[in-house]
């Protein structure tokens, strides 16, 4: 179906469009994914009201200190405190009435003990954070993979895997720092904010009408930010995608690009998505710093109104010294929350993008689904039918057209025809990476839309034309359909294949490790380990998609002879352009522009049918020329 790629209109994973709001996308990773760790949840808020009272404790004990022991003003709400800090300079002392100087000392010494405090609890928070960070961090690419493996395969045909890899790396990696600014920091924010609200009204609540004033200019500044950070560093997101999927691409075309000589096209290509990945990183940085510093100069502002206004209110004796130093710590207190948030803001911004690009492939849904009263088809006896099969991947545009076919088993059934005529969808059909628009493809008389998906792949097993072996040994890689396979099987199958004395000419043998896909060995032994790896999963019908097109025909006429008796008692599908392929089918099905053409053996179709005659004439005219 390669040649309708480019028609396909499948959305693009990369729309500039916001499909979650902030709150939305914090409440999915709280709900979904940090109460699965109740636990460690419960801790951290344990940590946070402990961090909180330790926050309110130090501005207080200076209040106490410059009220009672430097300027003698008491007042009569820090009795109790004063009295703490007398009881420890008599015992620090050792005197029943303890001079400023060690009074002064106590309450010296209980602010460090409360700072030590401070550390130790946000040390243990930080830590317990990190941790319940990357437990979700960890759960999201679980789920993620694990989406990946129900989607349908018409996601994959049509996305890039680099900007996949991206989302499940780059951008899983950027929400670390949600899981503890945004999420537990807001949260812990909001609660120590409060506390201070309250504890400066206290104190003055005019003053604290006024701090309070800068909060509509701050919501508003906000406001105007906010559309910005959020593009830019959307913007950011998409192309560090693009990147990782540039880099891909052009790691796998390597030896392509080699042999064409293209290397400063391949260099100047990647200088310009790599330019732009750094003007965005810019651009999303310099928006985040400039929110930050607009932040910071309201808040200086803040911070003067309350000394110029207290500071007449302690001059006229409305108020303490203490009062005023501890209210202007609160206030300072009060927006630093607000200041590191604007901050980070940027990096929220860029984590909660992150969140939002892997939460659209989580949400996708995958056009082909086991049915809820699915069905096992045990002990198969793996009779293939399609019954009036038609199929489109584009609606309006018919690659199969009333497709009827039935194959048994021991019977080895050859679909032939020209690039385009379908074959491929026949195999996407069969393995059930699509269903069929009209008609049904049935497996012993049994609808797959009613066989269970793991029934379905241990009934039918496919090899593709392009052979993909997965790191990890070649035993590993020959026993994936069936990893209970013995030794003995494998080494049969191997040399059924005649392969067995390639891998054992390899220092390791069998417990070889692949290099990345599998490039320590040839195009053609690593097709035949996929052949063996079909063979060993022991499946009731085997599927040839272009198998042994990358083998020289004396051993692919030795592989067939080889697989005569191995396939005795199976159902055989070849599926193929290749006329040494099909020549030796029990029946060849001819296959053009979507419809069969005719069925019958190779010496029948060549008397009869000008389509088939021509393709082998076509490919015996290219052998001579080419011998």
């Amino acid at each position: 179906m390669a040649e309708y790629a480019d028609r396909y209109d499948v959305g693009s994973l990369e729309s500039t469009e916001r499909r979650f709001s902030d709150l939305g996308l914090m409440k999915r990773i709280v709900l979904g994914y940090m109460l699965r760790h109740r636990g460690l949840f419960a801790l951290e808020m344990l940590l946070v009201l402990a961090k909180m009272l330790v926050v309110l404790a130090g501005p207080y004990i200076y209040k106490v200190a410059i009220d009672f022991y430097i300027n003698d003003t008491p007042t009569r709400d820090g009795r109790w405190l004063a009295d703490i800090i007398r009881s420890l300079a008599s015992a620090v002392s050792g005197a029943a009435q303890p001079d400023t100087a060690s009074l002064l000392l106590s309450a010296a010494l209980l602010y460090v003990a409360t700072a030590l405090v401070l550390w130790a609890v946000m040390s243990i928070q930080e830590y317990y954070i990190d941790k319940l960070g990357l437990i979700v961090i960890a759960d999201i690419r679980a789920d993620f993979f694990t989406q990946l493996g129900d989607l349908s395969q018409r996601f994959f045909e049509h996305g890039n895997t680099g900007r996949l890899v991206s989302r499940v790396t780059n951008d899983a990696e950027a929400l670390k720092k949600l899981m503890s600014t945004g999420v537990v920091g807001l949260f812990a924010d909001c609660i120590i904010a409060s506390a201070i609200l309250v504890m400066m009204a206290v104190l003055d609540l005019r003053l604290t009408l006024v701090a309070l004033l800068i909060a509509p200019v701050l919501a508003l500044v906000s406001r105007v930010f906010q559309g910005w950070i959020k593009e830019a560093w959307r913007t950011a997101r998409r192309n560090v995608a693009s990147l990782t999927g540039k880099v891909q691409d052009l790691m796998y075309g390597a030896r392509v690009t080699k042999a064409l000589t293209q290397e400063e096209r391949s260099l100047r290509e990647f200088d310009g998505v790599n330019e732009q990945n750094m003007q965005s990183q810019i651009r999303a940085e310099t928006v985040s710093v400039a929110f930050s510093g607009v932040v910071t100069l309201l808040s200086s502002i803040m911070t003067a109104a309350i000394w110029y206004l207290g500071g007449q209110q302690v001059m006229f004796a409305g108020r303490t010294l203490g009062q005023l130093v501890a209210f202007s710590e609160y206030a300072t207190t009060f927006f630093e929350p607000i200041q590191s948030l604007s901050m980070l803001y940027g990096e929220i911004q860029s984590a909660l993008s992150g969140a939002e690009r892997i939460f659209t492939v989580l949400d996708m849904r995958p056009d082909v689904v086991e049915a809820p009263d699915a069905i096992g088809v045990a002990d198969a006896r793996g009779r293939l039918q399609f019954r009036h099969v038609g199929f489109s991947y584009v609606k309006g545009q018919p690659v199969l057209n009333d497709v009827s076919f039935e194959a048994h088993p021991g019977e080895r059934l050859a679909i032939f025809g020209p690039t385009g005529a379908g074959k491929t969808s026949i195999i996407n059909l069969l393995g059930r990476f699509y269903d069929p628009d009209e008609g049904a493809v049935e497996i012993d008389g049994v609808d797959l839309r009613r066989v269970s998906f793991d029934s379905l792949r241990r009934t039918v097993s496919i090899v593709l034309q392009e052979p993909y072996l997965f790191s990890g040994t070649i035993s590993y890689n020959l026993k994936f359909g069936r990893p209970e396979a013995s030794d003995e099987e494998m080494i049969r199958i191997s040399r059924l294949l005649g392969v067995h004395d390639a891998i054992s000419k390899l220092e390791d043998g069998y417990d070889t490790e692949m290099q990345e896909r599998g490039t320590n060995l040839s195009y053609g032994e690593r097709q035949l380990i996929c052949l063996g790896r079909a063979l060993i999963a022991d499946p009731r019908i085997l599927v040839f998609d272009e198998a042994t097109s990358s083998v020289d025909p004396y051993t692919e006429a030795l592989i067939q002879k080889a697989l005569r008796e191995e396939m005795a008692n199976r159902t055989v599908l070849l599926v193929t352009h290749r006329v040494s392929t099909v020549r030796d089918a029990d029946r060849i099905i001819v296959l053009n522009e979507g419809r069969i053409d005719d069925v019958g053996s190779h010496d029948e179709l060549l008397g009869r049918n000008e389509l088939y005659r021509r393709l082998c004439n076509m490919q015996l005219v290219s052998v001579a020329v080419g011998s």
